[in-house]
Formats: structure tokens, C-alpha cells, sequence
């Protein structure tokens, strides 16, 4: 899935006998939490935001972990999966990856079931775990994943895509960057966990084959434009001396292009290893020492070094 950003799993529980989120009491709260916490301290570790590591804090906001503005969150580093609590409902268990990586949901549904044999939750044997938000009653997943549609933006499909799609119960959302779009689950209802993963997972190749299509067709047409850029981000990319994360954003935009047309010996791999460091970004570069420390890491990759 070359044209994969970033993929993100969720799946949400509430607890038997206790209040939705919105009108629940603040004592009721510390009762789930210690619930929780009992039931998953053999698993994952709690951290006290209030109080954490910086660092701790900063890589749970760059990999997508940290969903609540509760005091406290449960977290494997090690799987990138965090169990945070109130965040719509009781509780929100949530692994991500950059790029598209099937294991996540595989992950989330080991916590789920941890959860399901531990604790008692609010279920229905006619509409599955009863949720707040009707979207995710059923199973409370719900599934997304970032994704370069670059050509077909270029060419003007998007809207017609989006109608599509809808109607297959999905959702394709615009983002703050034009060429980018979160593809996301929108209704649980009638389908197992299995289901949904495996159908998302369809949907995802469907659409990077499709963006594959749109590049082709725009190939015919200005090849030598299209090989052109991809060429200058290949070399700038083995060659700067400084490098900032806008200038880096789109130099991998131009390799996805490349690497999707075989125009390029950059691999999938190593193009998502440059998006890790997008990801894992600390700063909004103000300093120069970052700027060369960016770009020294970015050299790194290309040449095949170890991991950065």
C-alpha cells in the first residue's frame, strides 16, 4: 500500500450498568478507571499524563495514541497501541502505524478480547456492544487510513470517488493538504470485527490501485514532466544539506509517484521510513542544527543505513 500515510484502528467499549459518557458522574469515572487498570496492568503500562515524561507525552501525540483529555492512559509502547478512557465512550482502545501495517488490527482486537473476558460491558444480543454514538454500535470499530490521491485529484475524480465509496459505507475526508485524503469506516451495524477489517483492507488496494490508474493516464501524457520531478526529489533528497519537513512532505509525494510508475529505485520501505520522520517530527524547525539533522537522517535512509 505505497500510497498509505498513516492507518489508524479503534475499537470502543462501555462498561455494564454505568451512565454514557456525557451525563456520567466524575466518581463513577475513577470507578472505571480503577476497573480498568485492574484489568490490564498485567498487559500495559499507566501513565499519568499530568505528570509524564515530555518525551513520553510528545511520541503519544505524534503516533496518534493519546485520544483523551482524561488524566490517565494505558499504553504499550512496544505494540503503539494506548487504551484511553472517555473519549466518546468508556473506553477507546487504539493502535496505529505509519503506512498501511494489517497488524494493527489484529492488536486491538487481542485488548478487546482482554476486556470481554475481564469485564462486564455493555452488550446486546441483538445489536452487539451499545455505544453512545449509533455509528459505532455493534462492534465500535472504526477503521482509517491517510492516503496520497494525487492523480486522481490531478485528473478530477475525487468527487465521483467519494460518491462511490459512500455508498459502500465509507467516507473519503479532504485534509489541510490537497493531495491527501483520510479514508475512514462509517457504520459497524451487521458486520463481525473480521468483516470489517478484511473489507477496509479491500478498500484501501482498491483505491491505491485506482491512484495507480490515474498516474499512468497522466504519464502518457507528461512523462518527461512527471520523470522530471521525480528525478529532482530523488536527487535533492541524496544530496541537501538542510531539509524541512513542508520540503520533505512533498519530495515523498513525488517518490510515491515514482515508485507507483517504476520510475524510481526508491522502495516502499524506505519511502515509509521518511514518512516516519514526518511523523515523529519535534519541532516546527527553527534552528539550523535541525534542519541538518533532517536532512543527515533523510540521507541516511536512502542509503540503506540502520533505522533513524
Amino acid at each position: 500500500m505505497n500510497n498509505v500515510i498513516f492507518t489508524k484502528a479503534y475499537i470502543y467499549r462501555n462498561l455494564k450498568d454505568y451512565k454514557f459518557v456525557p451525563k456520567l458522574e466524575e466518581e463513577k469515572k475513577q470507578e472505571i478507571e480503577d476497573k480498568l487498570v485492574s484489568c490490564l496492568k498485567d498487559k500495559m503500562s499507566l501513565i499519568n499524563l499530568s505528570t509524564a515524561d515530555k518525551k513520553v507525552v510528545e511520541y503519544l501525540k505524534n503516533n496518534a495514541l493519546l485520544n483523551s483529555n482524561y488524566k490517565s492512559i494505558l499504553v504499550s509502547q512496544k505494540d503503539n497501541v494506548s487504551v484511553s478512557l472517555f473519549n466518546g465512550e468508556h473506553v477507546c482502545i487504539c493502535a496505529t502505524s505509519v503506512g498501511y501495517d494489517k497488524s494493527i488490527f489484529k492488536k486491538v482486537k487481542a485488548v478487546a478480547d482482554v476486556l470481554s473476558s475481564r469485564l462486564n460491558l455493555s452488550y446486546s444480543d441483538e445489536y452487539g456492544y451499545l455505544m453512545s454514538d449509533l455509528s459505532k454500535i455493534g462492534t465500535g470499530v472504526k477503521l482509517e487510513s491517510r492516503i496520497v490521491l494525487q492523480a486522481l485529484r490531478t485528473m478530477g475524480r475525487i468527487e465521483q470517488l467519494k460518491r462511490n465509496i459512500k455508498n459502500l459505507g465509507y467516507s473519503l475526508i479532504n485534509t489541510e493538504d490537497k493531495d491527501e485524503f483520510i479514508l475512514t469506516t462509517v457504520c459497524n451495524l451487521g458486520f463481525t470485527e473480521s468483516e470489517i477489517f478484511k473489507e477496509f483492507d479491500k478498500m484501501v488496494a482498491k483505491l491505491q490501485d485506482l491512484e495507480i490508474e490515474s498516474a499512468k493516464m497522466m504519464d502518457v501524457e507528461n512523462h518527461d514532466e512527471i520523470l522530471d520531478k521525480v528525478q529532482r526529489s530523488i536527487a535533492i533528497l541524496k544530496s541537501a544539506n538542510l531539509m524541512n519537513y513542508d520540503e520533505l512532505n512533498e519530495h515523498i509525494k513525488n517518490l510515491r509517484t515514482g515508485n507507483n510508475l517504476g520510475l524510481c529505485d526508491i522502495n516502499s520501505d524506505s519511502i515509509t521510513k521518511l514518512q516516519n520522520l514526518l511523523t515523529n517530527k519535534k519541532t516546527d524547525f527553527i534552528s539550523k542544527t535541525e534542519l541538518l539533522n533532517l536532512a543527515k537522517a533523510v540521507k541516511s535512509i536512502l542509503k540503506g543505513e540502520k533505522d533513524v
